[in-house]
């Protein structure tokens, strides 16, 4: 399935376009805590080489200097060594030996557990000695607390020092939920590739003798109403439509509808926003319906394995689960869809889930050299045709499927409140309980976590460091 990415998406843009826009709403969101494992980070842009795109700035204007054999370390939870297995790797590697030679350094990867990551960064840079030189985080793991505490540096000064131009280098969504109090602090692969949808069981639905999906998509019927008309029809004997947790539906919900929990530009909370109100309600009748395997909607380690069984027809997931679950379910035609249109928006979203990129950590020396180098190591021809191209192709047997997770891709939406989850996060999940096992109303579940909400919003706001 070797094609060129303008062949790839000329039958699908015919047929359907995904709006952004129209879903209003806010624009951050980190998927933390149980609604996705850390393995989830690395999906989102694993430290693979710029596209093409991004060439013009990483060739131009050289700089000369002498490192005196420093080493430079980056860092992040998975290896980032590249493995010389693809062109793009090989170049990687000649790249670094080249420059290492040129400016008399080393160039070093460390890996750190997720869970350490922060904590590693943060004492290293209050004792003096910053552990590496580039450090990838989360935007939850950088904002608030590392960015308002002056941890990790706005590199805004030296992308300008290393005479790189921002909108070139840095793909336009890194840029938006890397920024903070108006400056940038992150980095990532341009372009940035991930999406997130329904993936359902084709192999099922034909046996069911249900409509594809994806017609309900094509004819603009996709809607949550549909969602659930679907998932009721497909749970039969021991068939079920759904394996999703209450959390990370919710989620889902609130992207799909242009919602959020909170206003960040307007610094207010937002439960009782209309919008949001109908995510929350969306998810409580859902949860609540029996459309469900036994227990999963209840456990956020159980919706992947019962997806994998073969008998539940919609799964919501991101991009990095579903080359996975691909290997897993074997010859199973395995479909994508995006995650229906909620009664307030009128195109369709995909939640990014948790947004990551590299940083620099304040006193690393020579800041503006380091992403210099950086940018000469991985300036490198793209391996995939177009972004994406490997695991699509590599997931999905059907074209249609491969077009509308490359829309997905292009329609990317966070959540806010996600930032704050380290401050209000017993809160957060003690909503959720009341809202589906308690089947307490929105405003009931609600109410007395506005001000935490709120609270949480104010006192980071006066903590920030100028």
């Amino acid at each position: 399935m070797n094609r060129t990415k303008k062949t790839l998406l000329l039958g699908l843009t015919t047929a359907f376009a995904f709006s952004l826009t129209a879903c209003g709403g806010g624009n951050n969101n980190n998927n933390a805590s149980p609604s996705a494992s850390p393995s989830a980070s690395p999906s989102a842009s694993a430290p693979a080489s710029p596209s093409a795109e991004a060439s013009p700035s990483a060739s131009a204007n050289e700089m000369e200097f002498d490192l005196g054999g420093r080493t430079i370390t980056m860092a992040t939870w998975w290896d980032a060594t590249p493995k010389g297995d693809t062109e793009s790797s090989k170049k990687i590697l000649q790249n670094i030996a080249d420059l290492e030679k040129q400016y008399n350094f080393k160039w070093k990867f460390e890996q750190v557990d997720y869970g350490q990551i922060v904590e590693k960064t943060s004492s290293s840079v209050l004792a003096g000695q910053p552990f590496a030189d580039i450090v990838r985080l989360e935007q939850g793991m950088a904002y608030p607390g590392l960015v308002n505490k002056g941890i990790v540096q706005p590199i805004d000064d030296f992308l300008a020092a290393s005479a790189t131009d921002k909108e070139t280098f840095i793909d336009p969504f890194v840029i938006t939920t890397s920024t903070f109090n108006g400056k940038l602090y992150g980095w990532s692969d341009n372009p940035y590739f991930t999406y997130a949808g329904v993936l359902y069981n084709r192999t099922l639905l034909q046996k069911l003798g249900m409509k594809d999906l994806a017609e309900y998509v094509k004819d603009g019927t996709w809607t949550w109403d549909k969602f659930k008309e679907v998932a009721a029809e497909a749970t039969q004997g021991d068939t079920y439509g759904l394996a999703d947790f209450s959390g990370n539906f919710l989620d889902f919900a609130l992207i799909s509808n242009g919602a959020d929990l909170i206003d960040l530009a307007g610094n207010k909370q937002a439960l009782d926003d209309a919008k949001t109100v109908e995510a929350l309600q969306f998810t409580q009748d859902v949860i609540n319906s029996n459309i469900f395997p036994k227990g999963v909607q209840t456990d956020w380690q159980a919706p992947g394995p019962a997806f994998r069984k073969g008998n539940v027809l919609m799964y919501d997931a991101f991009n990095w689960q579903t080359v996975s679950v691909k290997q897993d379910m074997g010859d199973v035609d395995i479909g994508f869809v995006p995650f229906p249109k909620g009664p307030s928006a009128t195109g369709y979203s995909a939640n990014a889930g948790g947004p990551n990129f590299w940083t620099i950590p304040k006193g690393v020396k020579d800041p503006e050299k380091v992403l210099y180098l950086y940018r000469k190591i991985y300036d490198v021809p793209a391996d995939d045709e177009y972004p994406g191209q490997t695991s699509l192709e590599s997931t999905y047997t059907n074209q249609q499927d491969i077009d509308m997770a490359i829309e997905a891709s292009k329609n990317l939406r966070v959540l806010n409140y996600k930032l704050f989850m380290s401050i209000y996060s017993n809160d957060f999940y003690g909503m959720v309980d009341d809202l589906t096992v308690q089947k307490k109303s929105p405003a009931a579940a609600t109410e007395a976590r506005k001000s935490v909400f709120q609270k949480a919003l104010d006192d980071t706001a006066a903590t920030k460091v100028e």
